[in-house]
């Protein structure tokens, strides 16, 4: 009996903890964003990103949303495969019911060739959740406005 017991504890603990890790936040979040660069660095003290979120949050298999992002870096690499930090920064995603926000909490910029830059970023939740995300896309600087567009999960 007892050892009936001890193998009940230990498959319920294997699966409880199998559960967490497969959810890297909670809400659960996976999908697409895209959106413009309104404020560089440079002028606003920190870079300034709007767009929208099409995916996965919570049970919610199609949700949209909107995203804001403002984040510090260092100075953009010019040669490719150079790399800067993403220092810091602040996010939010807003959809008509809902506000999940946290804090950039690191990260890195990576030029790619013809004026673009693979960026890698962990967003962290604060309110509305709990856990951490990540970014990873491209950043085109050759519009007139720079454009964005990647996934978050």
């Amino acid at each position: 009996m007892k050892n009936g017991i001890r193998v009940f504890v230990f498959g319920l603990a294997f699966v409880l903890c199998a559960s967490v890790a497969q959810a890297a936040s909670v809400p659960a979040i996976d999908g697409q964003v895209a959106g413009l660069e309104l404020c560089p660095e440079f002028i606003c003290g920190s870079a300034i990103f709007a767009g929208g979120f099409q995916g996965k949050i919570g049970i919610n298999s199609d949700a949209t949303a909107g995203m804001i992002v403002s984040l510090t870096h260092g100075d953009l690499p010019t040669e490719i495969g150079d790399c800067t930090p993403i220092y810091n920064g602040v996010w939010e995603l807003r959809t008509l019911f809902r506000r999940i926000s946290g804090i950039v909490t690191g990260g890195h910029i990576v030029y790619i060739g013809d004026n673009k830059f693979h960026v890698t970023a962990t967003f962290h939740l604060i309110n509305g959740g709990v856990g951490t995300l990540t970014l990873d896309g491209t950043l085109d600087h050759n519009p007139l406005i720079p454009t964005f567009g990647g996934t978050l999960q």
